[in-house]
């Protein structure tokens, strides 16, 4: 009867698999080498497990629009550092400008891993890690 208990829970584990999302090291996807500074409008906020995301418009030189995916830690650790989902859907609402700090992904897409993330009054709403503002970027 032991081992029969143990094989229906194997083979429940095994099914439920596929359902997990994901999860990925930071070194295989993004570049520790490239840091960025983006200044724009966030324009949507996804908050959920294991990875948020928020959508950054920003103007190039030329003058056309260029939409950053900007990855950011779960909910639970968004919360550790003094945010929640309502602080940045209030950045959505608001339509205000912001800079963020993040690192470049290695496939050169327009996707990044957020470090920090400041307000125009340079309050930190996205706190993940100290960067020296001088190595990033300005993109």
């Amino acid at each position: 009867m032991k081992h029969t208990a143990k094989h229906i829970a194997l083979v429940i584990a095994v099914a439920l698999m596929p359902l997990a999302k994901a999860h990925h090291s930071f070194q295989a996807e993004y570049d520790q080498s490239k840091p960025l500074m983006l200044t724009g409008r966030v324009t949507k906020i996804v908050v959920e497990n294991p990875h948020g995301w928020i959508y950054l418009e920003t103007k190039r030189a030329d003058g056309r629009t260029t939409v950053w995916q900007i990855e950011t830690p779960a909910p639970n650790a968004l919360g550790r550092n003094g945010t929640s989902k309502d602080n940045l859907n209030e950045l959505v609402m608001t339509g205000e400008q912001v800079t963020v700090s993040a690192y470049a992904a290695r496939d050169e897409s327009k996707h990044a891993w957020g470090s920090s993330l400041k307000r125009q009054d340079g309050q930190t709403v996205i706190r993940l890690g100290e960067n020296a503002a001088a190595g990033f970027a300005v993109r």
